[in-house]
């Protein structure tokens, strides 16, 4: 007798053709179906982003990875052999659970970085229990279902098969790899709705793997005790979504941001500036926590979040996410932000679902609401702005320039670029209208910014370029507004003296010296701020910034008195003119 005909796999008495048998393998394919079906995040909604965004290519891949592991996972079901099917059993329903509590707890998929905050968070991990026990019942009820599921799968009773998937017994390792695969070429990212019952392993296979060859993570630390007053009583920091400097025009009369240009004098500006990334999650998290120029990688690890900071000099925090569930993974923390950073935020707003055009508008009600509470805040806005497919991010009854189409399968620079100017329009000139019509901004400071801007050259990607980035990702606007007039002439001064020689790493260190901090201790740690003049090229990241995946900080310079406007976008007038008098 082979191993086969041994003691080592299920119903070997039971006739393949019993009822028993007939109704067995039907009923336990449809128990993995929904195992696999209550696991999934975000699957259909990353679909239709892959479609919105032209990205066939990329669709056909991700469907195929999806098609590969539903493959994987029968074979996993159908081991003949009880050791080996029970050890795939155990640890693919581990991955699901292990997901599902994740995502319960924080509302987002397990990233590279929520792996490394877990590891750091470890001595915590009775009190999380404590904390968290109430939400393992699902968790844990996908667990039970989906063990049952993979150990009751009938064995296959014929030779060919049963050798067949006796041969292919790690045939279930292969997701894992080629999910892994995709993290580590895309240095952290990739993995958003990967099937659950693989992706979390992956994950922690590669950042574990990394982990491993490091020295060592170092713990945040602490903020340290503000020496004085803060300078304003609340900040409101707004980092908008894919608005590109060059497309606000301070013309008066301009067709583009009218009231904008109607309003100059109402904005301290301190003309284009880089971004610190050119993608989105890179450039928030070197915001938010407290990236320093010259040693990205080593501030990133050792410096204090910017809540910490807020927290210390005696604000409320508040995180305000506008971002449209379209438009991003189905999670709830973005941009890095992890469960760990969450704990020094006294309030997180998501405002990511119902009608795309009204987002910001919503969170500007949010920041009206909270700037006119009892005590002093700090808060950090994320703006749904321009992101594309740019016509869902305006009513189409403001189709101001046509035609438009934003698919970027189908579209030209002119289509693109026009539907850009529409929702520029709405979600940026028409935002700040409301802004200085009904907020009150005594004794409050709004800080402006985008995460990254927008290359409209077709054959490109727009943002998130890693390797040769055209420079127009990260032309950024940055501007200032405050009814405070000490603070107000301090920023006109520094705007006049900064124009067009600004970037992303001077938010921080500004911030911090307005709320109190000493102005040496936050140079030492932060770098300078907006209100000193940062001698040398300018320059942005693309790519790894946290020294996980790539030693080296990727650099890429951009010069700030470039034009680098579109000529589609001279379509309904002329080039942009000058920006408003600091």
């Amino acid at each position: 007798m082979n191993s086969f005909d041994n003691n080592q796999y299920r119903d070997r008495n039971l006739p393949e053709g019993s009822p028993w048998w007939r109704v067995r393998w039907p009923f336990a394919l449809f128990a993995l179906a929904v195992a696999v079906f209550a696991t999934t995040i975000g699957f259909l909604p990353r679909v239709h982003l892959l479609i919105e965004q032209g990205r066939p290519v990329h669709l056909v891949i991700f469907l195929a990875i999806w098609a590969a592991s539903m493959v994987c996972l029968l074979l996993a079901a159908m081991q003949p052999n009880r050791i080996v099917r029970w050890f795939w059993a155990l640890l693919l329903s581990v991955s699901a659970a292990a997901s599902q509590f994740y995502y319960q707890v924080s509302g987002s998929e397990i990233g590279p970085f929520d792996v490394v905050s877990l590891i750091q968070a470890r001595h915590e991990a009775g009190r999380a229990a404590e904390q968290y026990l109430q939400a393992a019942g699902w968790p844990l009820v996908i667990f039970v279902f989906s063990m049952a599921a993979i150990v009751l799968w009938p064995a296959p009773r014929r030779t060919f098969f049963r050798r067949a998937t006796q041969l292919l017994c790690w045939a279930p390792a292969m997701p894992i790899l080629v999910v892994g695969g995709i993290v580590f070429l895309k240095e952290g990212g990739g993995s958003q709705a990967m099937p659950q019952h693989f992706a979390p392993l992956a994950v922690s296979a590669v950042t574990l793997g990394k982990l491993a060859g490091q020295e060592g993570v170092d713990h945040k630390a602490e903020a340290p005790m503000p020496t004085g007053k803060p300078a304003i009583r609340n900040i409101v920091l707004l980092v908008d979504e894919s608005v590109r400097g060059d497309y606000i025009d301070w013309r008066p009369g301009n067709p583009y941001t009218p009231q904008m240009a109607a309003n100059a004098d109402r904005f301290i500006d301190f003309g284009p500036a880089a971004s610190g990334g050119n993608c989105s999650h890179y450039s928030n998290a070197l915001i938010r926590l407290g990236a320093k120029r010259e040693d990205v990688t080593g501030s990133l690890r050792t410096n204090a979040s910017i809540w910490k900071y807020a927290k210390a000099a005696g604000y409320r925090t508040v995180f305000i996410d506008a971002q449209a569930q379209v438009n991003k993974n189905a999670s709830r923390l973005q941009n890095f932000m992890t469960v760990a950073e969450t704990g020094d935020i006294d309030r997180v707003v998501m405002l990511g679902e119902g009608a795309i055009p009204d987002l910001d508008f919503k969170l500007l009600k949010v920041v009206e609401e909270e700037i006119a509470g009892g005590e002093p805040v700090f808060i950090y806005a994320n703006k749904n702005g321009a992101h594309f497919p740019y016509d869902h991010g305006y009513p189409a009854t403001e189709a101001k320039f046509t035609p438009v189409d934003s698919s970027l399968a189908k579209s030209t620079t002119q289509t693109l670029v026009n539907s850009y100017r529409n929702n520029v329009a709405w979600n940026v000139d028409r935002f700040f209208a409301e802004l200085l019509a009904d907020a009150k901004l005594d004794d409050t400071l709004v800080l402006y910014t985008s995460d990254h801007a927008q290359n409209f050259q077709t054959g490109r990607l727009t943002h998130c370029t890693v390797e040769d980035p055209d420079p127009r990702e990260a032309f950024v606007p940055m501007m200032a507004i405050t009814q405070d007039a000490a603070l107000e002439a301090r920023l006109r001064e520094a705007a006049a003296r900064n124009h067009a020689n600004t970037d992303h790493f001077q938010i921080s260190p500004t911030l911090f010296e307005l709320m109190g901090f000493d102005k040496q201790t936050i140079t030492a740690s932060h770098g300078q701020s907006l209100f000193e003049v940062v001698d040398g090229p300018k320059r942005f990241t693309t790519g790894d910034i946290f020294g996980l995946f790539k030693d080296d900080v990727r650099w890429n310079d951009i010069d700030l008195d470039a034009d680098y406007l579109e000529p589609e976008a001279e379509t309904a007038g002329e080039r942009i003119a000058a920006s408003p008098a600091s």
